[in-house]
């Protein structure tokens, strides 16, 4: 039900923008002479308009996706006010210990989808994350762009993030979500042979914006929030690189968050633990099989 809400909601706001691109359009032609600047002023709405519905889209594909996904989890459908904390991007030696702080000083198990090239330059960091009971996920190794790569180089990726983990911590991680929730077919593929749950996120607490703030991220979560999702934050990284933004805001709002959460009801659990419900969110079929 929450899932039919949110792409109702999608689809309110593309026939909006629709709606709004075509008035707009109307009113200006009645109002302005056909001239060069009129010529103008329609080629420039026209691309604003085009890259406004380009972003729409591309909003519902990572949060949403097309078509049979059993293989991808977004959330979990439970009846329980349950929730699981992820991290993307790390680990950084700026900012992971003193999210690793905070989860321990509230006693949180999370989950962290690493970058391959920030396990090899920081294992004690990866180490403490293991050793602390929380969950490792593959968030390939330099922080590619997954659709746009080639397949050799994208099958290197995942594969040289796993063996950095293992060597760490002596387990095969059994998760992996691509950077920036970006993906296509063959990044299933490729997650499946190799063994791991593509998971992505059904709330992200937007800790990327350059205009947040500790209080916008609890009151986006704590607003939003809904039983089985899968909250996004970042511990590291950038959004265009694999890293050099600061996460401090993440780490000053991150307790709040957590007894925000606690305060209305909800248990934050590890990913692995939310995992074990067999609903599934975005499971809309008992086949074993996914097309690709």
């Amino acid at each position: 039900m929450v899932l039919v809400k949110r792409i109702l909601v999608v689809l309110v706001v593309l026939v909006i923008l629709i709606s709004l691109g075509v008035l707009a359009a109307l009113l200006l032609g009645s109002i302005l002479p056909r001239t060069p600047l009129y010529r103008l002023i329609m080629s420039v709405s026209a691309v604003v308009f085009s890259l406004a519905l380009i972003l729409a889209a591309f909003n519902f594909y990572v949060n949403y996706g097309f078509g049979n996904q059993g293989d991808i989890v977004r959330r979990v459908r439970t009846p329980e006010k349950l929730v699981a904390l992820t991290f993307d991007d790390g680990p950084s030696p700026a900012y992971t210990p003193q999210i690793l702080d905070v989860l321990k000083e509230h006693d949180v198990q999370a989950a962290f989808f690493l970058v391959g090239q920030h396990v090899k330059q920081y294992p004690e960091i990866v180490a403490r994350i293991y050793s602390e009971g929380h969950d490792i996920g593959n968030h390939t190794y330099s922080h590619i762009n997954a659709p746009t790569t080639p397949a050799a180089s994208l099958s290197s990726e995942l594969l040289t993030t796993n063996i950095e983990i293992m060597k760490i911590i002596g387990e095969h991680p059994e998760y992996v979500r691509p950077a920036r929730g970006m993906y296509d077919a063959r990044f299933r593929r490729l997650a499946e042979l190799m063994g791991m749950r593509m998971v992505l996120w059904s709330l992200s607490s937007q800790d990327w914006r350059g205009s947040t703030t500790p209080e916008k991220m609890k009151h986006r979560v704590l607003k939003e929030v809904q039983p089985g999702d899968i909250i996004l934050f970042h511990d590291g990284g950038s959004l265009i690189r694999s890293e050099g933004a600061s996460r401090q805001r993440t780490v000053d709002a991150l307790a709040d968050i957590i007894e925000g959460l606690r305060a209305v009801g909800y248990r934050i659990v590890p990913l692995s633990r939310l995992l074990r419900y067999p609903h599934l969110e975005d499971s809309d079929t008992d086949e074993t099989t996914t097309p690709y």
